[in-house]
């Protein structure tokens, strides 16, 4: 495929830009690829600690590797794109996950898995790359609209795969889980291949090693510490090295960017409006309604001492699935409005009925109906406007000259949220038992907690700039007749 040349600052200048139905499409089926790792993988875990002979904290460490790797793929694989291309970074983000899966669906005992898992991580940056790719190639207005249909998958695919996850257990075995999802990414190889076109960069550039390997122990000390505290002990020896080491990582990885010539942010950017609220805004609002919605109502909807005491698949169907339902209907709806108004609007608008619905839910938790409702009302305005919108703002915003960089973060800021998210509502929960027992006012706690995280998002959020990001110059323009004729 011919390369594509870009100016640098430049949208797009690509010579061939195919039809967006294929790219789009081609795009669904990248993260598409991402996501069914997420979520297929789930059903399968008891056959898996079966078959390899191991226990659940070993398989939960798994995941906790792919997850950190995909974190550190967000960041340091976006930016390398800068000046690779994002095809080939997409590509190769998309080739690991076949070949870990490969691995992972071959491997003859829990090392190989553990192994295979963390590979496959390395397709982390797929979201970003799908988020730029259109940027790079579609005008605003198609943009917006585009980009709502791939944010969407992040809320899943309505609960059916994890369905069609376990079928597949029964059927095949765990193995048949990771062979589907390799001949999935399989397909979606070839229709980047053949759909994408390259942007080829004006420059090479270096990659920042050292603020690449600071910055990735940095999120994988803190990572550690979030999905693992809860298993060590949150006062364990291990615990706290992985907190303190990972924070002084952290702490660290601005003074090791000031001295590098091609860094993987620029201090400046990082510290401007354009980058930390935004950043902080997604890890406060993924704390607060991702755990809610994700991990705290699915644990009150099943359990019969302090909750509704109902079945997995009735506790699915009516507060799980919703969510990524009702979000997948309503992103499309961020993404045509966001042109006129802009993605901001669109962000403060569904933060504000995100918190009043968590506040909702959190004073009436132990009503099953007005959970229900509230399942919907957040799966349109937190999954469908909010995460729609913090992916918009994350390339909108980001600089011309370095563009994977803030898309980069922020897509790992994601995951970070949920993580602390979950840390702190499972230890809320814990704190409240009696007798080993889970009770309401864990849970209902939770949710307050929840609600103060979000409510902490809302308030970060206007910080963000609010300079019409996302909007149409010619809607502006109408707009501004208008008011001028009034």
């Amino acid at each position: 495929m011919t390369p594509v040349d870009r100016t640098p600052g430049s949208r797009a200048a690509a010579s061939r830009r195919p039809a967006t139905a294929w790219l789009v499409t081609a795009l669904l089926l990248s993260v598409g690829s991402y996501q069914l790792n997420n979520t297929m993988v789930g059903p399968a875990n008891a056959k898996i600690i079966e078959s390899l002979h191991t226990d659940t904290a070993t398989v939960g460490l798994a995941q906790t590797l792919f997850s950190i790797v995909g974190a550190i793929s967000a960041i340091v694989v976006t930016r390398i794109s800068d000046w690779t291309g994002r095809r080939r970074a997409l590509l190769f983000s998309l080739c690991s996950l076949v070949v870990g899966n490969v691995i992972v669906a071959l491997a003859p005992g829990v090392g190989v898995y553990i192994a295979g898992r963390a590979l496959s991580g390395m397709c982390g940056a797929v979201f970003a790359f799908a988020f730029l790719i259109l940027h790079d190639l579609l005008d605003l207005r198609t943009f917006s609209k585009a980009l709502a249909v791939i944010a969407a998958i992040k809320a899943g695919l309505g609960g059916i795969e994890a369905v069609v996850s376990g079928s597949i257990v029964d059927s095949f075995g765990y193995r048949g889980v990771f062979w589907c999802m390799v001949a999935f990414t399989l397909v979606a190889v070839v229709c980047v291949h053949f759909v994408v076109p390259e942007i080829t960069p004006a420059e090479k550039r270096r990659l920042d090693w050292q603020g690449s390997v600071v910055i990735a122990l940095g999120l994988a000390g803190l990572s550690l510490t979030l999905s693992q505290g809860g298993k060590w002990g949150w006062s364990s020896p291990g615990t706290l090295a992985a907190l303190v080491g990972g924070l002084v990582f952290l702490c660290s990885f601005p003074l090791v960017e000031k001295r590098v010539t091609e860094p993987l942010i620029r201090t400046s950017e990082l510290a401007s409006r354009k980058a930390w609220p935004l950043l902080l805004t997604n890890v406060l609002t993924l704390a607060g309604a991702g755990a809610a919605t994700l991990f705290v109502l699915p644990l009150l909807a099943q359990n019969e001492s302090g909750g509704f005491g109902m079945n997995a698949t009735t506790a699915a169907l009516l507060y799980t699935m919703p969510v990524s339902v009702v979000g997948f209907a309503f992103a499309p709806v961020a993404g045509t409005y966001a042109p006129r108004i802009g993605w901001r609007v669109i962000l403060l608008a569904g933060l504000i009925i995100t918190v009043a619905g968590l506040a909702v839910l959190a004073a009436f938790s132990d009503n099953s109906k007005v959970a229900f409702a509230m399942t919907l009302l957040l799966g349109a305005c937190y999954t469908g406007l909010v995460l729609t919108a913090l992916d918009g703002l994350g390339v909108l915003l980001s600089s011309a000259e370095a563009p994977g960089a803030l898309t980069g973060f922020n897509t790992a800021a994601f995951g970070i949220g949920a993580s602390l998210g979950i840390a702190v509502s499972s230890g809320i929960i814990t704190q409240h038992q009696v007798h080993g027992a889970a009770t309401h006012s864990g849970y209902a706690t939770a949710l307050w907690t929840c609600t103060g995280l979000a409510l902490l998002g809302l308030l970060v959020s206007l910080l963000i700039p609010r300079t019409s990001v996302g909007e149409v110059a010619e809607d502006r323009s109408r707009q501004g007749a208008a008011a001028a004729s009034r």
